[in-house]
């Protein structure tokens, strides 16, 4: 369920062009197989640091215009560090901005949750083809980095404070803490929070495995063997 640099025939990031109105089950099927080599990763102790939809491979066909998905990987390795048990990987921003988790943007400590965080914004790209980390530039006021933006997105989508609590202790002595504390305070001054789990539209079993995977706090996410139990994936 995963490979190193190694493509299948046609291969295709998540979201093909032809495949962003694929059937929901087609899509479950891939996120299922793709989170399966996840699994399979950590249970070697491997951390992909790179989670992102262009990293998941597809080969698929289209038959009469019915999407047949024949083979799923998990790839693009280069980044992948084997971290032993009870060990961290610190000081570096690990991953894609748009897809990186709040402790990859904080330079560390990264483990497999971090992975799985990621994994949950590639679950809600594949489902309602958002990107919701993605700052355009037209977003921005003059000056402002868009890693300001994402930060603040991940705490309005997916902190509560007992989580920004558990995430500001994970990080420990590092300067980024005040960087999440000012963010979390300027929201609650500035506007409500908008939490993903009150999101219109979105099918409540989706929402409940978003919300185990991306939980701010590093140590109460799911891990990708839980994820691959929950209720969404049944029938699979």
């Amino acid at each position: 369920m995963f490979c190193r640099r190694k493509f299948l025939h046609r291969v295709k990031c998540i979201v093909p062009q032809r495949m962003k109105d694929s059937p929901l089950p087609v899509t479950k099927k891939i996120l299922k197989d793709a989170l399966t080599g996840l699994a399979e990763l950590h249970d070697q102790d491997i951390v992909h640091t790179d989670i992102k939809p262009d990293n998941v491979f597809i080969n698929w066909q289209d038959r009469n215009g019915k999407i047949i998905v024949d083979k799923v990987q998990l790839g693009n390795l280069e980044d992948a560090a084997h971290i032993p048990p009870g060990c961290d990987m610190v000081g570096k921003q690990a991953g894609n901005w748009m897809w990186r988790s709040p402790e990859a943007h904080a330079r560390g400590p990264v483990n497999k949750p971090s992975d799985v965080f990621s994994f949950a914004l590639v679950c809600i790209c594949a489902v309602h083809k958002r990107i919701i980390f993605a700052v355009r530039e037209d977003e921005l006021e003059e000056g402002v980095d868009p890693i300001a933006v994402v930060i603040e997105r991940q705490i309005s989508y997916f902190a509560d404070e007992d989580g920004l609590n558990g995430f500001l202790k994970h990080l420990g002595d590092n300067p980024w803490v005040r960087v999440f504390e000012v963010t979390w305070d300027g929201l609650n001054q500035k506007t409500p929070r908008q939490s993903f789990v009150l999101w219109n539209g979105v099918d409540d079993d989706f929402k409940s495995l978003v919300c185990a995977m991306a939980r701010f706090d590093p140590g109460e996410r799911i891990t990708a063997r839980q994820a691959l139990e929950h209720k969404w994936f049944e029938g699979v």
